[in-house]
């Protein structure tokens, strides 16, 4: 099996991740420093994420101007993006909450939120990102609870958040798998089998490591092959799914779902993340060389 490059996990280059960021430097420290060490820091990291309600006040715009304001944000959200239009989609949602529309602008903020959290080279920025992120996902799955974009969206923050800090405490990583639960009865099929995608990577990443697990590899394997199953033309699916495999050591099945990822159309909206996966599955494809 290839060694990966520091700051790899399952999913590869962090800030590159998509469908979920899970807390790998968690794991590391768990095995590096022991349960004692870990603890040691769960009530500061408790303090900083459980007080961060959002502050804000619902806009009195129509329901025509509200509709009108989410194409705004949306189209601030599209690609090409950067941090500047990204940054406008969310500032645009904040100004834009309203129980007129379902609280349609919390889940788009927290999108925004997640894009920030891993994609801004300033760490400290990245972290401010993930826990208002968090704040307008909490809110919007307490205002909007039959929406999936509300906790999956939460759940994307949360992640980004772990692996930011490295040792967060384990209600977070739990909580990360009861929002993607959520979002999988909801929809399970919302952002192109996401639920499945991320609960995956989060279960074969905390496997080796009781005091986080929130399952077991053998059931992330099936998670991400449903989502490679169930959503078969998106290439990440294929991508994480030969991750995981390699990881267990299944080096030929890996090799047939990194080739489906070269196979793969380029998702609409998403041609960056697109050209990073035909990159990673290089990877694999190499590593499996003579194995």
């Amino acid at each position: 099996m290839r060694h990966r490059r520091q700051g790899e996990g399952i999913g590869g280059r962090a800030q590159g991740r998509r469908g979920a960021w899970v807390a790998l430097a968690l794991m590391a420290a768990a095995a590096a420093g022991g349960c004692g060490g870990i603890d040691a820091f769960a009530p500061e990291m408790d303090d900083i994420v459980r007080p961060s309600q959002l502050k804000y006040e619902e806009t009195d715009l129509t329901p025509t101007a509200l509709a009108d304001r989410m194409r705004e944000v949306d189209d601030a959200y599209a690609e090409p993006r950067s941090p500047a239009k990204v940054s406008l989609s969310l500032e645009t949602s904040v100004h834009s909450i309203s129980n007129v529309n379902g609280y349609a602008a919390l889940w788009r903020g927290a999108r925004a939120c997640a894009w920030l959290a891993r994609n801004l080279h300033d760490r400290s920025q990245r972290e401010t990102f993930a826990l208002k992120g968090i704040s307008m996902g909490r809110e919007a799955a307490h205002r909007a609870s039959t929406n999936v974009e509300s906790f999956y969206y939460l759940g994307l923050c949360l992640g980004a958040f772990a692996e930011l800090k490295g040792t967060p405490p384990r209600d977070i990583v739990r909580e990360m798998r009861d929002m993607m639960q959520m979002a999988m009865a909801l929809d399970a099929k919302f952002d192109y089998c996401g639920p499945h995608r991320f609960l995956g990577l989060l279960m074969v990443e905390s496997d080796a490591y009781p005091l986080y697990a929130v399952g077991n590899a053998e059931l992330g394997l099936k998670h991400l092959e449903t989502a490679a199953k169930v959503c078969p033309d998106y290439g990440e699916n294929h991508l994480v799914y030969a991750q995981a495999l390699e990881k267990e050591g299944h080096g030929e099945l890996a090799r047939a779902e990194a080739e489906k990822v070269l196979q793969s159309a380029r998702p609409k909206d998403l041609t960056a993340e697109h050209d990073r996966w035909l990159e990673e599955a290089n990877d694999i494809l190499q590593g499996l060389q003579g194995s």
